[in-house]
């Protein structure tokens, strides 16, 4: 992914705009509807990801003055290419990431107040989980392989259906980091005390 789409995905409101579109294209005029975004605000937006190569005008719909442009995804998955990145790709991927943490919250806060949404058993609407551990190669290889599970399972299922309510799913995978060394037996090294 290069700097501009990083840049461009450092705001919520990009991020939703993008999820929303991945549904499919639509006018201006439904993406407004749907989010509840005034048209000028999301024509800034629009300009903005479309400048990064993120979306792209698939058409348009109505005649005269009640001709609207139709606005899709551009395909292709968003990655970071395995490469080295510069300083300026590391603040732009920092503050996407902040952008995509902030929208996942809000939508969380919403949740937790719905009372029609069902916390509990395998049809459960809402959890969230953090979780930290050690994991040797093979068990890294082995959540991998869930995550990209559950990447098909959501790009598959990204199309506007009768009866299917629209979830949201974010999911963050890292290095954690350590309070400080461990002992050989992966116990943490209590710290030295400075003599007085």
């Amino acid at each position: 992914m290069n700097r501009a789409a990083l840049e461009a995905l450092a705001s919520p409101a990009r991020q939703e705009l993008l999820s929303a579109l991945g549904e499919g294209a639509v006018t201006v005029r439904e993406l407004g509807l749907r989010l509840g975004r005034s048209r000028q605000a999301l024509y800034y937006h629009l300009g903005l990801l479309e400048t990064a190569g993120l979306v792209r005008t698939t058409g348009w719909r109505g005649t005269g003055r009640d001709r609207e442009r139709v606005v899709g995804l551009v395909t292709g998955e968003l990655l970071m290419a395995a490469r080295r990145v510069s300083p300026a790709e590391v603040a732009a991927a920092a503050r996407a990431t902040g952008a995509m943490l902030r929208l996942t919250s809000r939508e969380v806060i919403a949740a937790i107040g719905a009372s029609d949404v069902n916390r509990v058993g395998g049809a459960r609407e809402l959890m969230a989980m953090r979780g930290k551990a050690r994991l040797d190669a093979r068990k890294l290889r082995r959540l991998n392989a869930l995550l990209d599970h559950i990447y098909r399972l959501l790009a598959g299922a990204k199309r506007r259906q009768h009866g299917h309510r629209l979830y949201a799913v974010t999911i963050v995978l890292t290095p954690a980091r350590q309070a400080g060394p461990l002992t050989p037996g992966g116990r943490q090294k209590p710290k030295r005390q400075r003599a007085p």
